[in-house]
């Protein structure tokens, strides 16, 4: 049998030698694809792993190095997947960051837009990598680490006529907050991490509003504090206040959070690579398509909403997609068009000179896309 190996592309990235490392560290094989220079991908890859080994004495990790490759070139990444066969394919890459947009002296205006409101810019790579593995034919697990809560169901949507491959989850986002929120628990109370556990549906949105200007304190979401077994989310003067405390005391201004994402990332994977019995428990964004971040039981492959039983999905659901429209997405519909707000369209006009369109269209994500780039492209060369 062949050995299960993951593809990771945008593995050269800060979240993609994160989880590279990690995988490492768990002794699991790699495909490391990025748009980087070869042989600096060798050798950013080859530190990684003597890292690796430093840090957990050896490590069984084999790992392949694909540099120079465009990921949104889909005869390449095709016939890389076709050539590798992996058991699970992660993309990370992506054409420019938000965190590029920070250079920008009206960043704080721009930041009220909603990182909703670059769908396009964030669909386009994941997308292209769908379309390459219905090409060549791979049906394993895909992951998305790009703005999950929104690009999954929009990818999701425009799987149904069988043209791209459906991502199963993402990463992050969710995971940062529940695990902010636990610890911050534990603090407060004065009671050891492993006897809180926290139940939480929550968006991107959820993240950003105690670190960024311009994101609404208003978002719908769910949430449930124990210990022990006792509810006892009562105690903290509001779980919203309790969640952006938790934010904002363990994550550093200017604080990457891609360690943090990395091991989400790997956490997820490694569920999803588990073909036992095991039943992995952990919160992630867009399960099977969802809008926003859920608590989930992942068991041999597959993946399930797990909520507490006087949860309903219906209003989880409903509150992700009010988050949505909070984050510059007014609606996605069932093919895949995305609906933007007015709010971010105006903003984009006035702060980058960027005409969003009102509706884009499953067919005008490469334009639109390309038109956002350039102009964004154009403002940091300034």
């Amino acid at each position: 049998m062949k050995p299960k190996r993951t593809m990771l592309l945008g593995a050269g990235g800060r979240v993609g030698r994160q989880i590279a490392s990690e995988f490492m560290r768990r002794g699991l094989d790699i495909v490391a694809v990025d748009i980087m220079d070869a042989g600096l991908l060798q050798q950013v890859m080859a530190r990684l792993h003597n890292d690796a080994c430093l840090a957990v004495g050896a490590t069984r990790s084999r790992v392949a190095v694909y540099g120079g490759v465009n990921a949104l070139d889909e005869a390449v990444v095709g016939a890389l997947l076709d050539k590798e066969r992996p058991s699970l394919v992660i993309n990370y890459a992506i054409p420019i960051t938000w965190d590029a947009s920070k250079r920008l002296p009206n960043y704080d205006r721009i930041s009220a837009a909603g990182l909703g409101a670059f769908t396009p810019i964030q669909v386009l790579t994941p997308l292209a990598v769908a379309r390459a593995m219905v090409a060549a034919g791979i049906e394993c697990p895909y992951m998305v680490g790009n703005l999950p809560d929104i690009t999954i169901p929009v990818i999701t949507a425009m799987a149904r006529d069988g043209s791209v491959r459906r991502p199963s989850v993402g990463a992050g986002n969710v995971g940062l907050n529940q695990v902010a929120m636990r610890r911050q628990a534990a603090l407060e109370l004065g009671v050891s991490f492993d006897a809180v556990e926290v139940n939480l549906v929550s968006h991107h949105v959820h993240w950003v509003a105690p670190r960024e200007p311009g994101y609404s304190q208003h978002a719908p979401f769910m949430a449930q504090v124990m210990v022990d077994g006792e509810d006892v989310s009562g105690s903290f003067g509001g779980l919203r206040e309790l969640m952006n405390r938790g934010v904002k005391n363990h994550y550093e201004a200017g604080a990457a959070f891609s360690s943090t994402t990395g091991i989400l990332a790997t956490r997820v994977a490694q569920a999803l690579l588990d073909e036992g019995e095991h039943e992995h428990r952990l919160h992630a964004p867009a399960p099977n398509g969802l809008p926003g971040g859920y608590p989930l039981r992942i068991q041999n492959g597959r993946v399930e909403v797990a909520l507490p039983d006087h949860w309903a999905l219906q209003e989880a659901v409903a509150a992700m997609e009010q988050c949505q429209a909070l984050d510059g997405v007014e609606s996605i519909s069932g093919d895949g068009a995305v609906q933007f707000t007015d709010a971010a369209r105006e903003i984009l006009r006035h702060e980058t000179g960027f005409e969003l369109p009102s509706v884009m269209q499953p067919g005008e994500v490469e334009a639109v896309a390309q038109a956002q780039i350039d102009t964004m492209t154009a403002l940091f060369a300034r």
